[in-house]
């Protein structure tokens, strides 16, 4: 990506040109796979994006914030870990040559899957491989936990986009995030499955930020009280704190880009929701706000919270998984 296109890519992000502070570094994204496999002192930072039910819009969220962290010069891999339903490759107009389940069956090597995504980021496709390891021998899991380790170290952000509801092969993974982002929408049925979703990671012992992302919102005090009720619920029965993720709003310029195959962040960069995305990946990204205060459109949380340089020292997220996949009994 050269110079003037991450520039561009910034001031969308940030809403309007002129109004954005600069990134804490600049923009490394490049063509060669080789080079995202260089070391990194510090460890990605790892966010999974989790639902109780399908159709709320979780591989469209998933998707647009790894364009704009993207955009903001982070280096981001993004899994595409729904077992029966993996699109994103669809989403971006993809078509990649092998899975991570090639990895897993020996037919090829990571660096061979990744594959380039607009805006910079980099896409494991159809990661069904993902859940099945957990009914690989111990053999079978140390090897391909070895190759996914690699990512710990060679990304600022991993962005695991997780299959609908609340069975095993999702939650095993989900709870080995730094930052979960539990997506739902303003109906009745969806807000249900997102406490059961919630209740679910919680009993599985997640130690991770629980954040709640409303989706398809008609307008911003929608948003609120959206987590405002599944908030109260949750802290009066789990006696957990949830945190507002983000409000994005209903837009009809992304099922617009769904049909054009591309990145509504980029497709329609000023629609209201592009706006929203690229809010909540500067948050992310860790970008101080700027004077507008436009990350409250994303929620009141601090912009350090859960960034790379936040999350240095920690375990990794493959570190995790291979804590919770290893000690199963054979």
């Amino acid at each position: 990506m050269t110079t003037d296109q991450a520039q561009r890519l910034r001031e969308l992000a940030a809403g309007a040109p002129g109004r954005i502070a600069p990134p804490r570094e600049e923009p490394t994204h490049t063509t060669s796979k080789e080079t995202l496999f260089e070391k990194s002192p510090r460890l990605a930072h790892a966010t999974a994006l989790v639902s109780g039910k399908g159709g709320v819009g979780k591989s469209n969220i998933a998707l647009n914030l790894a364009v704009a962290l993207s955009c903001w010069g982070r280096r981001v891999v993004l899994f595409d870990a729904d077992m029966g339903m993996a699109n994103l490759d669809v989403l971006c107009g993809l078509t990649p040559r092998a899975t991570l389940e090639d990895v897993l069956r020996g037919r090829a090597q990571l660096k061979d899957v990744l594959v380039t995504g607009p805006g910079g980021f980099r896409l494991v496709p159809g990661s069904s491989g993902v859940a099945a390891m957990a009914n690989l021998d111990g053999l079978q899991r140390r090897r391909i936990l070895g190759h996914l380790a690699a990512f710990d170290r060679v990304a600022d952000h991993l962005v695991i986009d997780m299959g609908a509801g609340i069975g095993s092969g999702v939650t095993t993974f989900a709870v080995a995030a730094h930052r979960i982002l539990v997506v739902t929408t303003p109906e009745p049925t969806a807000m249900t499955d997102a406490y059961g979703a919630i209740k679910s990671l919680l009993a599985r012992g997640t130690q991770a930020r629980l954040e709640l992302m409303v989706n398809m919102a008609h307008s911003y005090e929608e948003g609120l009280e959206v987590h405002r009720r599944i908030a109260r619920v949750v802290e009066r029965f789990l006696h957990t704190e949830l945190h507002l993720g983000g409000v994005i709003p209903h837009d009809v310029a992304l099922p617009r880009s769904v049909r054009q195959r591309q990145p509504v962040f980029l497709a329609e960069p000023h629609s209201s929701v592009a706006y929203a995305f690229g809010q909540l990946g500067r948050r992310l990204a860790g970008i101080d706000p700027d004077e507008s205060g436009a990350t409250a459109a994303v929620g009141q949380n601090q912009a350090s919270e859960g960034s790379p340089e936040a999350n240095n020292g920690r375990e990794g997220f493959f570190q995790r998984v291979a804590r919770a996949i290893l000690r199963r009994p054979e």
